[in-house]
């Protein structure tokens, strides 16, 4: 069976959305997930970053084989947020998640510079929410990657359908782009993989979606086995420290 890596799901509880871990496991075995990488669900992202870090970090020492951890930190707590976030990668977790629409900057503004030179350091991938108008969209990423050529990031949603359209352009000329899959349609997801078969990965965004539904997604956007088995698991594990 073709191995799955689900680079982004949430756990926790916010006014929004909730998932435990051990609902996310269950789907995750009816769906022959072996692995996913997890976040804090949005108030952690926004507000709440080292209680979200902690709890994130907590989980994936419980199911050590099944889940790999985000950090998260608002860039608008500075020098103390700096710390926070080297605590939390210190603390195991093994790639840092942003999403600016919540927590109040553009994608490609400087004020995030600091923290992405945090992941520069410590050598873990990057996550940016895409989709969201005006604060992020896909070619500010390509900014910002140009910026930190060294750092790999994942376009989360590859623009979410409304913006999918840039995916594409914003990653050429950026070897250290990703695009992900999740809340994307069938067709998107068939674009993506043909033009850049070796820079998709395979997301659900659970529970904002289900997890068997975005399989499904993929399975019908991508035909070609070979393709299908970089964007399910081979193309992320190239970056994942496992």
């Amino acid at each position: 069976m073709m191995r799955k890596i689900d680079v982004i799901s949430f756990v926790g509880e916010d006014f929004y959305s909730s998932q435990a871990p051990e609902a996310l496991l269950r789907e995750m075995d009816r769906n022959h997930v072996e692995r996913t990488m997890i976040a804090p669900v949005e108030k952690y992202t926004a507000v709440y970053n080292e209680e979200g870090n902690r709890m994130v970090a907590d989980i994936c020492r419980r199911w050590p084989d099944r889940f790999l951890g985000y950090a998260v930190c608002s860039p608008w707590r500075g020098k103390q947020g700096e710390r926070e976030l080297k605590r939390a990668l210190e603390d195991g977790l093994t790639a840092v998640y942003f999403n600016s629409a919540v927590q109040g900057f553009t994608i490609s503004d400087d004020i995030v510079d600091p923290l992405i030179a945090v992941c520069a350091e410590y050598q873990v991938p990057v996550y940016f929410h895409t989709g969201t108008p005006a604060y992020a969209l896909p070619f500010q990423l390509h900014f910002l990657a140009e910026r930190f050529p060294e750092v790999m990031f994942i376009m989360g949603h590859s623009g979410a359908n409304d913006f999918s359209g840039d995916a594409l352009p914003a990653v050429w000329g950026s070897p250290n782009i990703l695009l992900d899959t999740s809340l994307n349609l069938g067709v998107s997801i068939r674009a993506l993989a043909k033009s850049e078969p070796d820079k998709v990965v395979f997301g659900s965004a659970a529970p904002r979606s289900r997890l068997g539904y975005e399989i499904q997604r993929v399975e019908e956007g991508i035909k070609d086995m070979e393709t299908l088995e970089k964007v399910f698991s081979g193309n992320i594990l190239k970056i994942l420290k496992l």
